[in-house]
């Protein structure tokens, strides 16, 4: 038999389920690498020995921007925040430049999305190449040749004919080579896109067979890269490699990188970059093995099972 306020209490936590279920989880797209050649040392009770960093400036990956949300003064406080996730890590920052293990250089900003509007125009402009083609190519000519004014007129006729089959084809050509173009264009973005966010093999991976089978894994993902997302790069580097080629202006290969990114639409960037850092912090100095897409979960509603009754809670109340 239950009590009311064993009741009440169930519904109170019913309730705060309810409401953190609409809180629904940030997803965050987490792609991480680490060079063949780094290895951390690792400690008796399991976990990698302290190392430490020096923190960069890195700005926009070029090629991207930087919306109204982010900007340049940002980041003290975005590498703040890396710098927590990084301490869960056994990473720290180093107190002078003789102690620095790693150079951890941060980039961060907004995925530049194609500019359809070309596209757009070269299909139009294609539509009506080939109704103008179409018209031209109408119902032939009738010979006449009665006379030789006829025959002059008919001549005019086909020629004025030929004349516009000419430009429509050489119309429909024009608005075929800039479709080519733009998708080509459109093709070199994504290609720069999926690099930047860490789409790159996944993508690869998953174009294959099954694209033409059913499965839309493929469009999925193409579609993410082409959709705006705000980036976070973290990428360190040895410290001590860096010094040594700081004449050459040449970076060596990094120690490892990881890239996180989340859709722009209805987020913000610098509300979200703390729990974007903290879901990919796991990742820093480690390798993700593919790309780990953090979405939504699905709710699944059981059998229903009754737990009490209003006769059982009356009688409670009156025990």
């Amino acid at each position: 038999m239950l009590s009311p306020r064993f009741l009440f209490i169930l519904l109170v936590l019913i309730g705060a389920h309810v409401l953190l279920a609409d809180e629904a989880p940030l997803p965050v797209a987490i792609y991480s690498r680490v060079s063949p050649n780094y290895e951390r040392t690792i400690q008796a009770d399991g976990t990698p020995a302290r190392e430490y960093y020096a923190i960069g400036y890195g700005g926009r990956i070029d090629g991207t921007l930087w919306d109204q949300t982010q900007q340049k003064e940002d980041f003290p406080e975005i590498a703040g925040i890396i710098a927590q996730e990084l301490a869960k890590q056994n990473y720290h920052f180093s107190p002078d430049r003789d102690t620095a293990d790693l150079l951890v250089v941060i980039h961060w900003g907004r995925t530049n999305p194609f500019n359809t509007n070309n596209f757009s125009d070269g299909v139009n402009a294609a539509g009506e190449a080939f109704r103008a083609l179409a018209d031209a190519e109408g119902p032939p000519i009738d010979v006449d040749a009665s006379s030789a004014e006829s025959a002059a007129q008919t001549a005019s006729l086909v020629a004025e004919q030929n004349d516009a089959i000419q430009r429509a084809n050489a119309d429909l050509n024009n608005a075929l080579s800039i479709i080519q173009m733009e998708n080509r264009e459109q093709n070199r973005r994504d290609e720069d896109t999926a690099r930047v966010i860490g789409y790159t093999d996944e993508l690869s991976r998953n174009n294959d067979i099954a694209r033409f089978a059913g499965s839309d894994r493929y469009n999925t993902l193409l579609q993410e890269v082409q959709d705006p997302r705000y980036y976070v790069v973290v990428t360190a580097y040895d410290f001590d490699e860096i010094v040594r080629n700081k004449k050459k202006r040449k970076k060596p290969d990094p120690e490892w990188v990881t890239r996180f990114s989340i859709r722009t639409r209805g987020n913000d960037f610098m509300d979200k970059i703390d729990v974007m850092a903290m879901k990919a912090g796991n990742y820093f100095g480690r390798d993700s093995g593919r790309l780990i897409r953090d979405y939504e979960g699905e709710v699944e509603i059981g059998d229903l099972q009754v737990v009490g009754s209003a006769d059982e809670v009356e009688e409670s109340a009156e025990d």
